[in-house]
């Protein structure tokens, strides 16, 4: 239909701290958005929550990422710390497997942010919409967000 508006769909964020551009992170993969578009945030606790309604597709064996595919199909990258791959999941607790279904706010895991500290290594955690060709973020929030509870970005599908 002629001058419909696309529905906005809401990623809420996945942990509790400041929000950062991608640009801003310590890592060209996600700061050159080379993985896909989306923010990051620099957290303050440990727990990581579902930014959205779907399904676990992937965690990786290190306990660093998860693939979660949203109920409108559209696939996120939550990416937990720069390097963290190297810690092979040390400081990670995984509560979710793949195939689960999980509802935003559902709690998916934890981190101890002070085994990433103590390793050199940035606790900077890049949230993606990987699909460039369908989707693109209309709005990322500003400032400090809890995990589980408040809006980190916006985004449109564009089929």
């Amino acid at each position: 239909m002629f001058g419909m508006k696309k529905k906005e769909q809401t990623v809420f964020a996945p942990m509790s701290g400041k929000i950062l551009a991608l640009s801003s992170v310590d890592d060209p993969v996600f700061s050159e958005k080379m993985l896909g578009d989306g923010a990051a945030i620099l957290p303050d606790e440990n727990g990581i929550f579902s930014p959205v309604d779907g399904v676990i597709t992937d965690i990786t064996d290190t306990k660093h990422a998860f693939c979660i595919t949203a109920d409108d199909g559209t696939e996120l990258l939550l990416h937990i710390g720069i390097n963290t791959v190297t810690l092979k999941g040390e400081g990670f607790s995984v509560f979710v497997s793949g195939g689960d279904r999980v509802y935003q706010g559902d709690k998916i895991a934890e981190v101890d942010l002070s085994v990433l500290k103590k390793s050199g290594l940035s606790p900077q955690t890049p949230v993606l919409l990987t699909e460039f060709e369908k989707v693109h973020v209309v709005k990322t929030r500003e400032g400090t967000v809890r995990g589980g509870k408040d809006v980190l970005f916006t985004y449109q599908r564009s089929e």
